[in-house]
């Protein structure tokens, strides 16, 4: 035999090896937007989140402008927040 048929042979009973999903294991999960739902609702995100509300509500009155540093801002609290606690959640 050829090596691509060794190969192939190999993973040919390897699938027949594995067994079948379970639903559970069947629908993943995104632990990650669960915990930046959580993170967003802190008080250090919540602030960071009105200032750049606060921003876009002067923007549109003004008419130019631009708000990149407060959603920075709140993007950076949201990732810190969830860094902390995403980790461990892994498998």
């Amino acid at each position: 035999l050829f090596d691509w048929q060794l190969l192939q042979l190999r993973l040919t009973r390897r699938a027949r090896k594995r067994r079948p999903m379970s639903e559970e294991e069947d629908e993943i999960q995104d632990q990650k937007q669960t915990i930046d739902a959580k993170c967003k609702a802190t008080l250090a995100c919540a602030t960071m989140l009105v200032e750049y509300e606060a921003c876009q509500a002067r923007i549109e009155a003004k008419g130019s402008g631009s708000c990149e540093g407060q959603y920075g801002d709140w993007v950076h609290c949201v990732d810190a927040c969830a860094a902390k606690s995403l980790f461990s959640k892994l498998k």
